[in-house]
């Protein structure tokens, strides 16, 4: 949008007041500058090639801190709450992601990727000498919004949220391309699975965390290419194993300790896994187990020259976390095949964005929210299929739009140079939305589901909206029965389990689906005691915190000092890398 090389500005004014602005930055010895965070009062700073960046994709520098700008994110988002309310297309009760106090107009998610409606009658002029975010407020609330992420392309799924591309699914979320997966988050190209969390390529598993080509496989963590086991903890490549951490290649061990294949088959057969009461001591031994395990200094995966936790396949990183195959990114958390990005939350296969959310196949998108294949959008949401639009909202297959009114390219341009000049001189542009805009109450954000964000009283401060919830109906037909009363056998639970509704131990109701139920019985597994979205919320605080950063520990073999995501508090035993892989493997 202007200023590439030589090529003609088609924002002449925003460009020469930017250069400006940039022209007038002071700069310390090594060009960058050390700021304060105008949310949290914690300094920051901007290295010099976020500086390069910042001028390259004409934006100003930052006014928020990183962790900060993390949380504007999250709070934006509610990805794992479901409530149900009355659909403003079909006046019908739906589940949605959207509490049933909501102000936005709320359609079931087939009828608005549908045509029976134009988001274009929405349209209206944009007020050049009125702040931007009020007036983009009003239209975020006119137009409609869907109540689940499930993009058309999936099927047999409608109790779930940001997922692509899965079929028959039951209350999954973040995931893709999942096919008979129940109860968890993150399934990525897994079958047949369930009550999971970071689930990667993997079939007929249950109550894994992290873990990735997995095949008939029972609570296990970090552990990869193993089938046959239960309980392992960072394990690779190992066949019927049971209880052991920080195996490599193994066969046949149970509790770290080799046996023979006959052995370990009659240990095995010894154990009645369809028991809840056995399941839970050797839950409770499993912890204990892990005490034990080495750890090492991250989780990243064939990463190079990077600084961040969990990334994988990823080159030239810095601050950034569950990330796979990114390249030259920064300060953004979560997704796949990020290019020259930053500040950016989810995604799949973007280029040149910044400070977005769930961009899907789309570049040189700014500020964006659930945008997919778009070019060059700039404060707009829920967007497919765009190019050269600025704050729109719903649009499909449109270009030179603001505010969701059509221009000419030569109207377009002019106008966008003038709003954007505007907002500049404001200190809009170049922000992310401030946190009135939020679709969600702060307490029912992404925020919330993970150490570092979850204090709402510390978010109400900060002016993040903080709702009470009413109650949804959940009323529904069949006895109520308290999940610690039933059979503690899975070989002693009935088909009649089907028309009960369960109260866990979390004073939470649930059922139990067919699916589940014929898994449980296949593979003798006992009933889950508590509300699937309870469980989910455990996997997720699991994971620890999901702000990037580093401690300096002492290897506990050789003695040397190195950088770790563990706190020297953290009484987890943690190797430098050498000593692990030396340990390890």
């Amino acid at each position: 949008m202007g200023h590439d090389g030589d090529m003609k500005s088609k924002t002449p004014r925003f460009d020469a007041a930017l250069d400006a602005y940039y022209s007038k930055l002071e700069l310390d010895e090594k060009g960058g500058q050390t700021r304060t965070c105008r949310i949290s009062g914690e300094p920051f700073y901007i290295r010099p090639e976020d500086i390069a960046f910042y001028k390259n994709i004409r934006v100003p520098l930052p006014t928020v801190s990183p962790d900060e700008r993390h949380r504007q994110k999250f709070a934006f988002t509610n990805i794992y709450n479901l409530f149900k309310v009355k659909s403003a297309f079909s006046g019908k009760t739906i589940v949605a992601m959207y509490p049933p106090n909501t102000p936005y107009k709320i359609y079931e998610h087939k009828a608005w990727f549908g045509d029976q409606w134009n988001p274009m009658d929405y349209g209206r002029a944009i007020d050049m000498n009125a702040p931007f975010f009020e007036q983009f407020k009003k239209l975020t609330l006119d137009v409609p919004r869907f109540n689940l992420f499930i993009d058309p392309a999936s099927v047999g799924t409608e109790y779930a949220n940001v997922v692509l591309g899965v079929k028959n699914c039951y209350l999954i979320f973040d995931s893709v391309g999942a096919e008979n997966c129940w109860n968890g988050a993150g399934y990525i190209y897994s079958t047949n699975s369930g009550n999971s969390c970071g689930l990667y390529s993997s079939d007929s598993c249950y109550g894994l965390l992290d873990c990735k080509n997995m095949y008939r496989s029972f609570w296990c963590e970090q552990s990869r290419d193993c089938q046959d086991s239960y309980f392992l903890y960072d394990c690779r490549s190992c066949d019927s194993c049971f209880g052991s951490v920080n195996l490599r290649h193994k066969k046949h061990y149970f509790l770290n300790e080799p046996l023979s294949k006959e052995a370990y088959a009659a240990r095995i057969k010894e154990i009645n896994f369809g028991s809840r009461d056995v399941v839970e001591r050797y839950k409770k031994q499993f912890e204990e187990l892990k005490k034990r395990a080495i750890h090492r200094p991250n989780h990243n995966e064939n990463t190079k020259d990077s600084i961040g936790d969990r990334l994988v396949n990823s080159t030239n990183c810095y601050e950034s976390s569950f990330m796979e195959g990114a390249q030259n990114v920064a300060y953004s958390m979560g997704g796949f095949n990020a290019r020259d990005s930053y500040h950016n939350f989810g995604g799949l296969n973007v280029e040149r964005c910044y400070e977005s959310l769930t961009s899907l196949n789309s570049a040189n998108c700014k500020f964006c929210y659930f945008d997919k294949n778009g070019q060059n959008l700039e404060y707009s949401w829920d967007c497919n299929a765009c190019e050269d639009c600025f704050g729109c909202v719903a649009l499909s297959k449109k270009k030179f739009c603001i505010f969701n009114k059509q221009y000419m390219e030569d109207e377009y341009w002019p106008l966008v140079d003038t709003l954007k000049t505007a907002m500049l001189e404001r200190g809009e542009y170049g922000e992310f939305y401030p946190p009135h805009l939020s679709p969600f109450p702060y307490n029912i954000s992404f925020a919330t589901s993970y150490i570092g964000y979850d204090n709402v009283e510390e978010a109400r401060k900060l002016g993040y909206p903080v709702e009470i919830i009413p109650e949804t109906d959940g009323s529904a037909d069949g006895e109520i029965v308290r999940a610690d009363t039933l059979p503690d056998d899975i070989r002693d639970i009935h088909d009649d389990i089907l028309r009960t509704i369960i109260l866990g131990r979390d004073n939470k109701k649930f059922r139990v689906t067919k699916t589940e139920l014929d898994f449980y019985r296949m593979h003798s597994l006992p009933l889950p005691q508590e509300n699937p979205i309870t469980l989910i919320e455990k996997m997720r605080k699991a994971f620890g915190s999901i702000r990037t950063q580093f401690y300096t520990r002492t290897c506990p073999k050789c003695g040397c000092s190195f950088q770790t995501v563990y706190p020297p508090s953290d009484p987890r035993i943690v190797y430098c890398e050498k000593c692990y892989l030396e340990s390890v493997g």
